[in-house]
Parts: structure tokens; C-alpha cells; sequence
């Protein structure tokens, strides 16, 4: 039997009188910052859709199939359709009494006699500013002094509070109201309970603190909620006819002083699953309403109580001297946990209620976040959640019920942390009532310590549903909310469906009823059938050559074996008898060889998602064929040819019914992927290569192998690219052709465009030539020769004059050919590649440039124009005159040269290709000094500068 087990707790609270079956109203939870999860799967997935936008008080309900109805802030109501409800809209003036910022806003109960009915029970905030200004509107000081923003959040009416003390109140949600959508009805909202001493002036003015939990009554059809306010607990008790408004009051302690509200007022309450216990979190006993400080001397109390009388026993102290804020049950009621700040550390702690000393049983839970102390929830599936604030996830309490060695936590969304889809949990979580948690028989398995709902069986299954048979017991079976009269036992056993689809769940209960007054023992089994994969019998005939061993490829055939192996969770299984009948494994179904001939194998078909699998047979048989060479000899191609397949067959001189070309022996063997054209390609380099021929007929044909080989018998040496120099021109140059052959093989030529025949030429026609070159076979191979013509070089120069890095740069002419090197003054160079020349001294310069292809050398004169920097007219004949260096021919024509003394004074001027100036003045000597020159070049550009002349 193939079980797939999901541990998915559905919890069901059972209204007897009238068989109210819940399971799934737990199943949407809605907190935070528009943060939710849905546990209809079984395991918690984050949902985005949410309006609420909290720190800490909120609440949901869903209904038994765990379809969500509404959620609250306390204050404003949202429907399934994530709509305001028009009778809770805080902000439209027609909200609700709790405050967001309270522990524990709001809680959402069934009526136990009406289920279109609902009760939302709200506590406010009990804030110390609004009991300054009673009974007028908040916030005031503590002298009652009207303030405009309340101190700790600096916000004012009404975004932090309405102004009032609300205390706790409860609204009834008609479901049958607005479409179905549900809507508070008129005239039954924020109805006040008194849980506070009316004799007591400072009680009335806070009326509650901000605690509220749920839990059914020993009747199993009432439910009990509970508050606390000071030193006493308030327990209303709600049964069919609705709500009894007088509490029963237990005053046990310990004692919250009024003067430490608000902060006393922090931290949850919550009663166990099985309704005899509650924890109680007192995040403080001293609070300076002034400074806004707390102490950490608040604790975390441990009370019994009574679910039939509704009475609240005993008070001891788990731990004190912290802050705690969040407190919970395990789901089978015997472990406790509180989250609380203990000296600037966050801390979760767990107490075994077993032990008989609970208090010591105290242990730490290593935390790795480092904020406050935020709410412990009990989930549907057995879990303990914990906001992470500021963080889009939720911590997790694996397995509450479990002692303290083996417990796991984790903040890691790797390790089972729900991650929330990037919307932040704050402090809060929303409460339900705790019965829906409470641990449940196991009518799966029995003997498995841990509760398991849920469990996948295959369609070709059936399932054994039971519980022990107890004494004096009634066993009333329901499936899919249908009861089961016909079956009273302790066991059911469940078969599928046959008449609908795969897959399939159907929903089973058990109550087991005593008939003295006790609640009934429920078991809840959800299984779900899944589809056998679809696999038939096959039979596979292959065909194989003649004397060759045959085998067979499985992983193919498995896909004709499959009406669905698309889907990628199908993993097929191959087995085969060995000669003692022992069924193994087919280890390597890509390549299998039968013994014998022909065989059966089971072939199994597994759902690896379900575990489902299904067998069927597969029948292995061959037949032969004889492969037949065909030889088909091309000659040496260019590139590539295409061939005919009609004219290939044609060749073969075989009649063939139905002739088809493959690409291998196998695929022509099973007649698959054949050519879908008419011809084939030849390539060059993939000669030689085969195709298969054969008659496309049931069973086996002979396969012919035509096999195409290469029939040129020589090679020619490779093309070449030859430089012909222009100034050779009209002489010609000879172009012959290597052939590497045999030597007595026998070739003619043919060239192009010329048609001479002979095995060279001499050409000056400056074009590409082609000689091709043919075998006695016919088989041609060519050869190109390209003549590229070269001429020496035409450029032109550009020149960099009166600088110090002056430079000369040849440019050629666009329409020369051929690659060039440059030299300059020395025709024998040594000639560079770069067409640059720099850093030169004035004068004149021969720049030369040589054809790579020996077509010549070019050569051009070139003058760089400077300055003289100082000069010495002393008739010695060296630098007698300053002009400008570099002259050559007539570059300086038109050329003005202006010379002034320091002053600004023009003392000669003179056309630049004259000798130049010697100095004189009228004929005088000028003294040895700085004088400045402007020159004015033939374009009108000027150069100014100055020089030095020296006696």
C-alpha cells in the first residue's frame, strides 16, 4: 500500500445539540501590516489581500470549510471581500469599541444557537489620559488639564483613540446581512459588559485591561470568555440562547494597581484547549503615568479553572520580575509558553504543567531576533507562531507538545519560519477560541503519537479507519458532512469513488459519545485518492541485422508505453524473471539485451508526487534485415552539392514499393525520422559520409548503406594573391599552377577568363584568374590567382611650423593600392610604418615613401618654418642676421616681419624673404637686449614672440 502522510491538524469544535461540525474556522489569519497566512493546505502560506494595518490587536473567523467570513482591528470590520462592513467603520463613526493598539483588540465567538450569528467581543485600550479627563474626552494631564496629542504617541483624537475608556463590549455580525457578506447589526453593537467594581470611582474611569481569550464549556455547546482586570477574572458564559451579561467573578490576584495603567494593562490572557487552565502575562506593576517609564517587575500567573461553573482557582507565579507580553498552550494542554523582555533580552519561555513543581520547571528558548516581546499563537496545525517585528516571517514553535530537550524553534524561513510575502508582523496575532486547538484522537493511525488528519491513498486502495472499542461508547461515522447511520463500530473501512475523477478527498468523522455528560472524543480523517498513471501492455518489434545480438533502448519505448508521460513526476521501472523466477531490476534500460527471444517485461509506472505506480507488460520480439553497401564516388567539391534520392535510387537498379532515406542504420531499422526532402547535400569536408536506404513496409526490409567517397585522385596548391607593380605595365607575369598526383596521372587545364589550356600562363590583365584542372576521372579541381595592381605611392604633407615639437605627417592618396612604409633625408632609410614624423628642428626635410610590394619609392621636399631664439651681428659671418629658418623656395612669398623694442616701439620691418635684420636702427647699432617680433603669414594668421640679440 502506497501512503503518503501530511501531518495537517483540522481541529473541530462539536456543538452537540446541533451537530455543528467546525474545523477550518482557524484557517485565515490576518495581522500586521496588511500581513495574513491561510492554512486550508495544511501548512501556513503567506496572503496579501488583507486591509488590516495593526500593531497588535486583531481578529478573524472563517467557516468550517475554512472560507474566510471577516476580520477587525476592534474598531472597523472587513468582509470575505475585504470591504468596510457600513455598521464598523471607525473612521465612518460607526466603529467599534477596541483599539488596535490594545493586547488583545478584539476576539471573534459563534453563536452556539444561531450560526449566521456572530459576537465580536472588543477591550479598549484603558489609556491613564483618558481616566485623567473622566468623564470627559482624552487625553488631559493628570491634573485633567485637556491636552491636544496623547504624550507617548504624540498623536491625538482620533487616529490614537476616540478620547474615551471604552472598556469591554461585544457587537453581534448577522452573516445573513448585506448580500451574505455580513454586517453588525443595528442596535446590538458595543454593548457594554461590567467587568470592573461600580462601587470603585478609579475602576470605572479604565473598566478593563486589554486581556481576552475563549474557550468552551464542559457542556461542549457553551463557550466561556474571559478577561482580567486588576485581581479579578470575568467569565461570561454563551450558550444557545446567547450571552449571560453577568460574569462570574473569581478574585484571586494578583493584584494590578490602577496607577501603573496603561502599561499594566499590556499581555495577553489565554485558556487551554481542554478548558482547564489559563496564563495569564502582566507585562507590568509600576508604570509612571507622567514619565511614561515601567518597571520590570511585571509576571506571568497560572490559574485553573472550572468550564462548567466558569469559576477561576488558584494563582501561581510562573516567572516575575519581567515584562512579558504573549502566552500559550500546547495543543494537548500540558506545556505553557510566554515571550517577555527580561533584563533588555528577549526571551521565550516553556513550563512542564505536568511537573510538580511547574514554576521550577521553567526553560529558556534560545531567540536570535533581538526586539521586544511580541504574541505566541496556536495554530491549527499543532504549531506555536511568534511575529518577528519588523520582518516579513513568522517564528515557529515546531512541536509544543514536546518536553523542553526536544523542542525545535526556529526564526529561519529554511527551517519551517513562515515567510509572509514581504508584509511585516508587528506584535501581535489574532486569538481564537482556544477549543479549536485542542488535541484530537488519531483515526488513521492509531498508534502514532502524533495527531494525522490527512492521508493520499492510491485509487486502487482501500483504508482501514479506527479507534479502540471502549467501553460503554457510541461510534457515529459522518462522510463529507453526510452521516453514516448504517455504521455504528469502532472502524470504517473507506474505498474511492469509482464513479468520479482522480483525485478525490473525502472527509471523515468519528464521535465517540460516553452518554454521561462528558464532551465526545472527535476524529477527523481527510484522504484524498490519487489516479493511478495511465500505462497499457505493449508489444515492440524491432528490427535487428542479420547475426547481430540484438538490443533494446527502453527509455524510448516507455514513451508509447505512456498516455501521459508529459508529466515530469512519472518515472517509468523496467523488470525481467531471471531463471529462478525471481523478478530484479533492469539497471541499464538504455541498453538492453534479452536472453531469449521473444521476452516480457513489467514495466512500472510511478507517480513519484503521489507514490501511486501502475505495471503493465511489455512483449520484446525482432526481426532481421541485411545491410547491403552501395558505394557512391563524388568527386572533390567546392562547398557543397545536392544529389537527387530518386536518381540514387535510380542507380541502385532495386525496385523499392515505398523508398525512404534515413540519416542511420537505427533510425532506418525502426523507420523513424526519415528524410523530409528529396535530395541530399554532399559537403566536402564531410566525405566520406552514408545514408540508409530501405522499403518503408511493415516488418523488415534490407537496409542499404550508400556510402558517399571521394573520386578525385589529386590536389592543387592554394589560391594566391599576387602584386603588380604599374610601373611594369604592359609586361607580363607568369601564373602556373602545382598539381600534387600521381606521376603518371594525366590532367587538362582550362583558365579563365583567357580559355588558354595549358598549365600556365603569362598574363597583365589585372583581373582574378582561374585555371581549373580535371583528372582522367572528370573530376575538377581550381585554382584563383588575383593580380592586384600596385603603383607608387602619391601623398601630400602636412606640416607642424615655430614650435618646439614641429612634425610632418604624409597622407596618401585615396586611390593608391597596396601597403607603404616612410623614411625621411635618407632614401635608404631606415623606413617606419607610421606615416609621422616628429619633434624636428626648422629646416628643409625629403620625406620618401616605399611600396611594401617593391613598386618603387615616392619622394618630396618638405620645410619645417622656426625661429632663431637670439643672434650676434658681429660680422663673424655665424648668425649675423635674425629671420626666419627653413625657408624653401617660395614658401615664405608674402610673408610680413615686424620688429619692436620693449617699449612697443616698430623698428624695422621687412618681407620675410629677404635676408633678414641685422640689427640696426637708422643705421645704428641697437644694444644687446629682448626685442619682440609679430609675423604675418600670407593667411593672415600672426605668430608673436621675442628674441634675444646679443653684442
Amino acid at each position: 500500500m502506497n501512503l503518503r502522510l501530511a501531518l495537517v491538524v483540522s481541529i473541530a469544535l462539536i456543538f452537540n445539540n446541533l451537530n455543528i461540525q467546525a474545523q477550518g474556522q482557524a484557517n485565515n489569519w490576518y495581522f500586521g501590516y496588511n500581513a495574513g497566512i491561510n492554512f486550508d493546505s495544511g501548512t501556513p502560506t503567506a496572503i496579501t489581500n488583507g486591509q488590516i494595518n495593526t500593531s497588535e490587536g486583531c481578529s478573524s473567523i472563517s467557516d468550517a470549510s475554512g472560507n474566510l467570513l471577516f476580520y477587525s482591528d476592534g474598531r472597523t470590520v472587513w468582509n470575505r471581500n475585504h470591504q468596510i462592513m457600513g455598521n464598523a467603520d471607525y473612521y465612518g463613526s460607526t466603529g467599534l469599541h477596541g483599539d488596535p493598539s490594545s493586547t488583545s483588540s478584539a476576539l471573534i465567538v459563534p453563536h452556539p444557537g444561531d450560526k449566521d450569528l456572530y459576537f465580536i467581543f472588543t477591550v479598549d485600550e484603558p489609556h491613564h489620559q483618558n481616566a485623567f479627563a473622566y468623564p470627559n474626552q482624552g487625553p488631559a494631564n493628570s491634573n485633567g488639564t485637556p491636552q491636544a496629542n496623547y504624550s507617548d504617541t504624540n498623536t491625538a483624537v482620533p487616529v490614537a483613540d476616540d478620547g474615551f475608556n471604552n472598556g469591554f463590549n461585544y457587537s453581534i455580525v448577522d452573516m445573513k446581512l448585506n448580500n451574505g457578506l455580513g454586517d453588525v447589526v443595528p442596535g446590538q453593537k458595543n454593548i457594554h459588559l461590567i467587568t470592573y467594581d461600580q462601587n470603585d470611582p478609579e475602576e470605572i474611569k479604565y473598566k478593563c485591561s486589554e486581556k481576552i481569550t475563549a474557550v468552551k464549556g464542559a457542556d461542549c455547546s457553551s463557550i466561556w470568555v474571559i478577561t482580567h482586570f486588576v485581581d479579578s477574572f470575568y467569565a461570561f458564559k454563551i450558550d444557545q440562547n446567547g450571552i449571560n451579561t453577568t460574569p462570574v467573578i473569581s478574585t484571586i490576584g494578583p493584584n494590578i494597581p490602577l496607577n501603573a495603567y496603561r502599561r499594566a494593562a499590556l499581555g495577553y490572557i489565554k485558556a487551554s484547549p481542554d478548558g482547564l487552565k489559563i496564563l495569564t502575562a502582566h507585562h507590568t506593576k509600576t508604570f509612571d503615568q507622567n514619565s511614561g517609564d515601567d518597571l520590570p517587575n511585571g509576571g506571568v500567573y497560572f490559574s485553573d479553572f472550572n468550564p462548567t461553573t466558569g469559576q477561576v482557582t488558584s494563582s501561581t507565579a510562573l516567572v516575575e520580575n519581567v515584562n512579558p507580553y504573549g502566552v500559550e498552550f500546547s495543543a494537548n494542554s500540558t506545556k505553557a509558553y510566554a515571550t517577555a523582555n527580561d533584563n533588555l533580552a528577549n526571551k521565550i519561555f516553556q513550563w512542564d504543567l505536568t511537573a510538580p513543581n511547574m514554576a521550577a520547571s521553567i526553560n529558556e528558548i534560545l531567540i536570535t531576533t533581538s526586539e521586544q516581546a511580541t504574541a505566541l499563537q496556536l495554530g491549527p496545525d499543532g504549531r506555536i507562531y511568534k511575529p518577528v517585528i519588523g520582518e516579513p516571517k513568522l517564528a515557529v514553535i515546531k512541536n509544543p507538545n514536546a518536553d523542553f530537550n526536544s523542542l525545535e524553534y526556529t526564526e529561519s524561513t529554511f527551517d519551517g519560519a513562515v515567510p509572509l510575502a514581504q508584509k511585516n508582523a508587528v506584535f501581535g496575532l489574532p486569538p481564537f477560541i482556544q477549543s479549536f486547538f485542542v488535541d484530537r484522537i488519531n483515526i488513521i493511525n492509531q498508534d502514532d503519537d502524533e495527531l494525522i488528519t490527512n492521508i493520499s491513498l492510491c485509487a486502487s486502495e482501500n483504508y482501514q479507519l479506527a479507534y479502540p472499542n471502549l467501553p460503554n461508547a457510541s461510534y457515529s461515522w459522518s462522510k463529507n458532512d453526510s452521516p453514516l447511520p448504517t455504521v455504528t463500530g469502532n472502524s470504517l473501512l473507506v474505498t474511492p469513488d469509482l464513479a468520479l475523477g482522480f483525485p478525490q478527498t473525502q472527509e471523515y468523522i468519528l464521535e465517540i459519545t460516553f452518554n454521561d455528560g462528558k464532551c465526545p472524543l472527535i476524529g477527523i480523517a481527510n484522504i484524498t485518492f490519487e489516479a493511478l498513471p495511465d500505462i497499457q501492455d505493449y508489444t515492440y518489434f524491432q528490427c535487428t541485422r542479420t547475426n547481430q545480438q540484438p538490443e533494446f533502448n527502453l527509455v524510448e519505448i516507455r514513451e508509447k508505453l505512456s498516455a501521459d508521460f508529459s508529466d515530469s513526476n512519472l518515472v517509468f521501472e523496467f523488470y525481467e524473471w531471471d531463471k529462478d523466477n525471481n523478478k530484479k531490476l533492469i539497471s541499464n534500460p538504455q541498453n538492453y539485451t534479452p536472453a531469449n527471444l521473444p521476452t516480457q517485461l513489467e514495466v512500472q509506472l510511478v507517480n513519484t508526487q503521489t507514490s501511486c505506480s501502475n505495471q503493465a507488460t511489455l512483449t520484446l520480439d525482432i526481426g532481421n534485415y541485411n545491410l547491403i553497401p552501395i558505394q557512391q564516388n563524388v568527386c572533390n567539391i567546392d562547398q557543397k552539392v545536392s544529389k537527387e534520392f530518386s536518381s540514387i535510387v535510380e542507380e541502385t537498379g532495386i525496385t523499392f514499393n515505398n523508398p525512404k532515406f534515413y540519416r542511420t542504420e537505427d533510425e532506418a531499422a525502426k523507420k523513424i525520422n526519415p528524410y523530409t526532402e528529396d535530395k541530399v547535400e554532399i559537403v566536402k569536408n564531410n566525405l566520406p559520409f552514408s545514408i540508409y536506404l530501405t522499403d518503408d513496409e511493415a516488418g523488415c526490409s534490407d537496409i542499404y548503406e550508400v556510402k558517399f567517397e571521394s573520386n578525385t585522385s589529386f590536389s592543387l596548391d592554394a589560391d594566391e594573391e599576387i602584386f603588380y607593380c604599374l610601373e611594369n605595365s604592359p609586361n607580363p607575369i607568369n601564373l602556373s599552377v602545382t598539381v600534387d598526383a600521381a606521376s603518371d596521372k594525366k590532367f587538362t587545364y582550362l583558365w579563365e577568363p583567357s580559355g588558354e589550356t595549358t598549365p600556365s600562363i603569362n598574363t597583365a590583365e589585372l583581373t582574378t584568374h582561374i585555371v581549373r584542372v580535371t583528372d582522367e576521372n572528370g573530376c575538377t579541381e581550381s585554382k584563383k590567382f588575383t593580380l592586384v595592381p600596385v603603383g607608387k605611392a602619391k601623398f601630400t604633407t602636412k606640416e607642424t611650423h615655430f614650435s618646439p615639437d614641429s612634425s610632418i605627417q604624409v597622407i596618401l592618396d585615396p586611390g593608391n593600392s597596396g601597403s607603404y612604409q616612410y623614411a625621411i633625408e635618407n632614401p635608404e632609410g631606415p623606413y617606419q610604418d607610421s606615416p609621422f614624423f616628429n619633434n624636428l628642428v626648422p629646416g628643409v626635410y625629403t620625406v620618401y615613401v616605399k611600396s611594401e610590394q617593391g613598386c618603387g619609392i615616392t619622394s618630396k621636399k618638405v620645410s619645417i618654418l622656426g625661429l632663431m631664439r637670439f643672434f650676434t651681428p658681429n660680422a663673424d659671418g655665424i648668425n649675423d642676421k635674425w629671420r626666419i629658418l627653413g625657408k624653401y623656395e617660395d614658401n615664405l612669398r608674402g610673408t610680413e616681419v615686424l620688429i619692436f623694442d620693449r617699449f612697443g616701439k616698430m623698428l624695422y620691418q621687412f618681407n620675410a624673404e629677404r635676408p633678414g635684420w641685422d640689427g640696426n636702427y637708422n643705421g645704428k647699432p641697437m644694444p644687446s637686449n629682448d626685442y619682440w617680433y609679430i609675423i604675418r603669414l600670407k593667411n593672415n594668421k600672426e605668430i608673436k614672440g621675442h628674441f634675444t640679440l646679443k653684442r
